[in-house]
């Protein structure tokens, strides 16, 4: 199951990633196209192993 809702900081995914099989982070991307615009993508691009370092710390200490 994927939990997500209001999802914005690696911090949030990592708790949802303790007990989920999955988490949606689609409001923190809105908020980081908001902000930036057309210039978006490096920002994306930055944030995103971020999140995925978190969810993989909560997930592997949850193991």
């Amino acid at each position: 199951m994927a939990v997500g809702f209001g999802v914005r900081t690696p911090e949030q995914a990592a708790q949802i990633a303790k007990v989920a099989d999955g988490v949606l982070v689609g409001s923190a991307f809105i908020d980081i196209i908001a902000a930036h615009g057309d210039a978006a993508g490096p920002h994306v691009e930055a944030f995103t192993p971020t999140l995925a370092d978190a969810i993989h710390s909560a997930k592997e200490s949850a193991a």
